[in-house]
């Protein structure tokens, strides 16, 4: 592809300043700016920054009008292209990084839940899977967290819908509605054997930061041998 053979080793200086115009640009349609602003932006000097201006202009990337001491530049069509290819680059790569965290103990609180009939039945439904009456719990550090909720931001989650129920006395309590990716579970020392499970996503939760938990139909510590500290890896299913 063209924008390929563009973005190559020769065109990373021109990328990244591309990148910090369209970033200043943001919803508008150009942007009124220096060669001194603009070095300021990428910690260069005022001719660096001209002379990256000039390239860009040279190879299509942009289109500028000069007025005065200032120039309008504008993103042409051949400069979006190349930042679109460079962002399913990114998509890509960001999809396929491990999505790693530790075994650790539950409070019970998934357990109780599943058995909810008017959950479990949706669970059962909407997953395609008799779920185990209860959760496996796994620790995420603060950049695996990050990485997982920027994957979910692209998935469409199965909706477990929430619901009223009375309890003792006659009182009706609310619970609420549940998000469900599908996902693959697996240790992260032996990719031999891989469950399919589901992410839950839960709005309320008492559960200490950076906790996923993960429904599945077996119960998931005995079948992949897991204890509290065993590394696991989550892979995120694709919808077809």
């Amino acid at each position: 592809m063209e924008d390929k053979e563009e973005i190559s080793s020769e065109n990373y200086a021109n990328w990244f300043a591309l990148y910090h115009l369209c970033q200043n640009i943001g919803s508008r349609k150009a942007i009124h700016i220096s060669s001194v602003e603009f070095g300021k932006i990428l910690n260069l000097s005022q001719q660096t920054a001209s002379r990256r201006i000039n390239q860009l202009e040279d190879i299509g990337w942009i289109q500028r009008k000069i007025t005065g001491k200032d120039q309008i530049i504008r993103i042409t069509k051949k400069g979006a292209d190349v930042m679109l290819a460079m962002y399913k680059d990114l998509k890509q790569i960001l999809e396929e990084i491990l999505i790693v965290g530790e075994v650790t103990e539950g409070m019970g609180e998934g357990g109780y839940y599943v058995r909810i009939k008017e959950y479990y039945d949706q669970f059962r439904e909407k997953l395609g899977f008799k779920p185990y009456f209860g959760t496996l719990n796994i620790q995420l550090s603060d950049l695996n967290k990050e990485l997982l909720e920027e994957n979910l931001k692209n998935r469409i989650p199965f909706i477990i819908q929430g619901f009223e129920k009375e309890e003792e006395g006659y009182i009706k309590r609310k619970y609420g509605s549940v998000e469900c990716y599908d996902c693959i579970v697996s240790r992260l020392d032996d990719q031999t054997k891989k469950i399919n499970g589901a992410i839950l996503k839960i709005k309320r939760t008492h559960h200490k930061k950076n906790i996923v938990e993960i429904l599945a139909e077996p119960y998931l510590r005995d079948i992949l041998k897991l204890k509290d500290g065993v590394r696991v890896r989550i892979e995120l299913i694709k919808k077809s």
